[in-house]
């Protein structure tokens, strides 16, 4: 059977190419994951951009799973020139708005950094089935991007960030969603230990997508940490996490462009944590702008730390004058 999917828009036509790039590997890994070998093909179709391909006929499972393409608007199968409407089966545990409404300076397109969590699930070892919420962490969270997209497809999510303001603004902002929502909620706050001395502080929310479903107990968390990264293995559980996304800085805001060590020696002292918080067959996917950061420094890193690295394709994309984005993906070896 062939399918075209079409694919989000985007304002800026030049960024509007490497979207159709991410579009393609993103496709590639999953159906590679769903067990389909099967060439992706760019195409327009009355000025508008798809990616096709021909396969056997997806089944539910599969369509679960292809729901959740980031850069993905709509689905169909064709016969002939007539596209045939594949309804979406995404999760949509959470209101999708949630991780689109907060803004503020330098933030990363929410798109993006669920393109990368799809890539970083089906390279993993969770993929397609799960019979329990997988858990995601972010461990240079920003102010919970990733977190929130995170918890809109029913998942776990917990976030290690350093800044104390991101962490008050990121859980200010969810605070006043779920009440604006009336989503049935827990807040909780506490310290927590490292090493044995105080070494962050966690912010705790226990929600569900329906009152029913919080009183019963079937419930997501999602908790924003106040610390520093390179204690991750600390402040969380060994192999208590099933995927990691995150943007390491781009060296634009805080003045580090050009200072190689000052990114270099933080992942040099942290990934090794973010190793081992990793379970077995679990994916680390990690941003970063390659004027600042080299991809072979990265993937060096990666490896000293236990990481086996996963290929995916060229990610290298242009996103605005003083950032060039790379993706690299990185497993615990099962």
């Amino acid at each position: 059977m062939k399918y075209a999917f079409l694919l989000y828009p985007h304002q800026n036509v030049r960024y509007r190419q490497s979207l159709k790039m991410l579009a393609e590997r993103e496709l590639e890994l999953t159906l590679r994951a769903l067990g389909r070998e099967c060439e992706v093909k760019p195409c327009e179709m009355g000025g508008a951009a798809f990616v096709t391909f021909e396969t056997a006929e997806f089944g539910p499972r599969d369509l679960r799973m292809l729901s959740q393409l980031a850069c993905v608007y709509m689905m169909f199968s064709m016969e002939g020139a007539a596209l045939l409407p594949i309804e979406s089966l995404h999760p949509d545990y959470i209101g999708e708005d949630l991780p689109a409404l907060l803004k503020y300076k330098g933030k990363t397109n929410e798109m993006f950094t669920d393109t990368m969590l799809t890539m970083a699930l089906a390279a993993s070892g969770f993929m397609p089935e799960h019979d329990t919420p997988l858990t995601v962490c972010d461990p240079m969270a920003g102010r919970g991007t990733t977190l929130m997209l995170a918890l809109r497809r029913g998942y776990h999510a917990v976030g290690v960030e350093i800044g104390k303001q991101d962490v008050k603004e990121a859980c200010d902002y969810l605070t006043r969603y779920l009440e604006f929502h009336r989503i049935k909620h827990k807040k909780s706050e506490a310290s927590l230990t490292v090493r044995g001395k105080a070494g962050g502080r966690e912010t705790r929310f226990v929600l569900a997508d329906t009152a029913e479903n919080y009183r019963a107990g079937d419930t997501r968390t999602l908790r924003m940490i106040l610390g520093d990264t390179r204690d991750t293995l600390a402040l969380l559980k060994a192999r208590s996490v099933h995927l990691m996304v995150t943007d390491i800085p781009y060296g634009v805001q805080k003045g580090t462009a050009g200072r190689q060590d000052s990114i270099g020696g933080t992942l040099g002292a942290a990934l090794s944590g973010w190793h081992d918080a990793l379970k077995p067959g679990g994916v680390l996917a990690m941003s970063f702008n390659t004027y600042v950061t080299r991809r072979e420094e990265l993937e060096r890193l990666c490896m000293l730390a236990g990481f086996e690295l996963v290929e995916a394709g060229n990610m290298e994309h242009w996103v605005e004058q003083a950032i060039n984005r790379d993706v690299i993906l990185a497993r615990r070896p099962a």
